[in-house]
């Protein structure tokens, strides 16, 4: 196959090397792509993924914390056991 299709494995990187470049641990980047969320392909047991998946995530990926705007409820008092 030539270098330049997209099924070429010279387009993806390891999660290792996804882990060191990006800040995801190499659990996330799995479970990121058995659950869908990124791109890649398994050769064996290893895992390799797209580095443009993995930036379009970080990217659009969700906040943490609260949406602008939510109110909270009222606090509840210690309740003594």
């Amino acid at each position: 196959m030539p270098e330049d299709t997209p099924t070429s494995i010279t387009n993806y990187v390891s999660t290792r090397e996804a882990h060191e470049k990006y800040g995801l641990s190499d659990g996330q980047i799995r479970h990121l792509l058995i659950s869908g969320r990124l791109r890649g392909r398994k050769i064996a047991r290893n895992w390799l993924v797209e580095p443009s998946s993995i930036e379009e995530y970080l990217a659009n990926r969700p906040k943490r914390g609260l949406k602008p705007g939510t109110k909270l409820g009222p606090r509840r008092k210690d309740v003594a056991a």
